[in-house]
């Protein structure tokens, strides 16, 4: 009797679980939710922001000792290339309301980071985790998960795409696995670093080519060059030192459907940071080679760890 009682508790709490295996998506229904912003348009625009001083709660906690271990193989892939599945465990799948798509990265056992316009007016969203082949059901340590809870930055700008940021939280928290783990925020060190001319990695699902409507059916990354402000400030005219661009020369860099996701940077010590999430291109095209703009996470440490308890 107390051994079938065993049964029953353990069958409960498989029941209660809110992570299911991960199910196909009927893509004909899903739209991108990625702003473009024609060049030099938006140069006379006040760009001042007050200081905002945020109160850091007592229970925030850093995942530092178990994020940013990636899978990957290659230190450098030139070009957009398929991902080594698993290599970033951290990027995740946010199907919006059934009818839109964008990435995000897992940053703690219950966060993901992912940009405020791909949240802004949400009503819920499906979270695919540990995926590689984005509509594969058959794929090993993926869990797919609902969530209708999440904080996007208070003083997000539609219009200027300014504080493009925002949190999900999952409804309970996730195992860490080969397939699925966090990666690390910059830290308190990275704040004052422009990482300008360093190697960066944006993964996610977008577009490959200007000449496809549909998403990547596989996780992509490219390798690309940290370039300055000032000379992407020149093409779109809104951005701040908020934001982290990176040079798409050669049609190397994001597209449609990659928004919210990280701009990985390798640590020295083989772990991965996010130094970036994907905000916006150029209107002209994704392989025009005009600069990719991306919300800098050293800018938003204590925003998340306000708003989400993760430390840095």
């Amino acid at each position: 009797m107390k051994q079938f009682a065993l049964l029953l508790v353990f069958a409960a709490a498989a029941i209660a679980s809110p992570y299911r295996p991960y199910s196909g998506v009927d893509w004909s229904t899903i739209k991108f939710r990625t702003p473009k912003v024609p060049p030099h348009t938006l140069q006379l625009l006040n760009r001042e922001e007050p200081e905002v001083k945020y109160e850091i709660p007592s229970d925030a906690k850093s995942f530092r000792a178990a994020c940013g271990n990636g899978n990957r193989v290659n230190n450098r892939i030139v070009g957009g290339e398929e991902a080594v599945p698993n290599a970033w465990p951290w990027q995740v799948g946010l199907f919006i309301d059934g009818l839109y798509f964008c990435g995000g990265s897992l940053i703690s056992d219950t966060v993901i980071l992912t940009a405020a316009h791909c949240t802004d007016d949400a009503t819920f969203f499906r979270v695919v985790l540990g995926g590689h082949e984005i509509n594969n059901g058959n794929e090993a340590g993926r869990v797919e998960v609902r969530s209708e809870d999440y904080t996007q930055h208070e003083s997000y700008n539609a219009f200027t795409i300014a504080n493009d940021i925002a949190v999900i939280r999952l409804p309970e928290p996730i195992t860490f696995t080969d397939t699925i783990s966090p990666v690390c925020l910059p830290s308190a060190d990275d704040v004052a670093n422009d990482f300008l001319g360093e190697i960066v990695t944006p993964t996610g699902w977008g577009r490959p080519s200007d000449s496809t409507n549909s998403i990547s059916p596989v996780l992509r990354q490219v390798d690309v060059p940290v370039m300055s402000n000032a000379i992407c400030d020149a093409v779109y005219g809104i951005v701040t030192d908020k934001q982290i661009c990176i040079d798409s020369a050669g049609g190397k860099g994001t597209c449609n459907g990659d928004s919210g996701g990280p701009l990985n940077h390798l640590n020295a010590d083989g772990t991965y940071k996010t130094l970036g999430i994907t905000s916006f291109g150029a209107a002209a095209g994704c392989e025009e080679g005009y600069p990719d703009a991306f919300t800098r996470v050293t800018s938003y440490l204590d925003w998340i760890a306000t708003s989400a308890k993760v430390l840095s």
